[in-house]
């Protein structure tokens, strides 16, 4: 055939037309950026997981290191409380007898009216108290611990200790 008759018999032939889709270019553009979201994503959780591992420790042990146990702090407190009551009571002590007074006129007190009375104390603490106490015999004992007082007649004892009361006072507050 020729090329006269090829082009002939082409054109004798019926069209078919293809059509042709042109491609919604909106939409490959969402989807092809959802894909990169989704995978820069992952990558970005894939990266910081080892660092929020870490930041979820440090925050458990800060957590941890914050709290308070009541029962292992209580004799702590307590030990301090008494370290500076003791050193307040033992100043004032040495500033005069207006500390342990009050509990000498209490043991006094106790004693029967016209029973032989002596108080006896550590010699710093009986400084203090002569002053105060006229009426009864002392006599120094530097056994006693500065702040105590023993009243003591033929048949009694009557002891007083600034330490003891704190004690009592202390376990009063527990």
């Amino acid at each position: 055939m020729s090329e006269g008759l090829a082009g002939l018999l082409s054109a004798l032939q019926p069209r078919v037309e293809v059509p042709v889709v042109v491609p919604d270019l909106d939409a490959v553009r969402a989807v092809a950026f959802d894909a990169g979201f989704a995978a820069g994503a992952a990558e970005a959780d894939a990266a910081l997981a080892p660092l929020r591992d870490q930041l979820a420790a440090a925050a458990a042990a800060y957590e941890a290191a914050c709290l308070i146990e009541a029962d292992t702090l209580r004799p702590v407190l307590a030990a301090l409380v008494r370290r500076m009551a003791e050193t307040v009571l033992m100043t004032e002590l040495k500033a005069g007898a207006a500390v342990l007074l009050p509990l000498v006129e209490a043991a006094l007190a106790a004693v029967r009216p016209g029973a032989a009375a002596t108080l006896n104390a550590h010699p710093d603490t009986l400084a203090a108290l002569r002053p105060h106490l006229p009426d009864i015999a002392t006599a120094a004992d530097p056994a006693l611990p500065p702040g105590s007082v023993c009243v003591t007649g033929t048949e009694f004892c009557i002891a007083v200790d600034i330490g003891q009361r704190l004690d009592d006072v202390l376990a009063g507050l527990a």
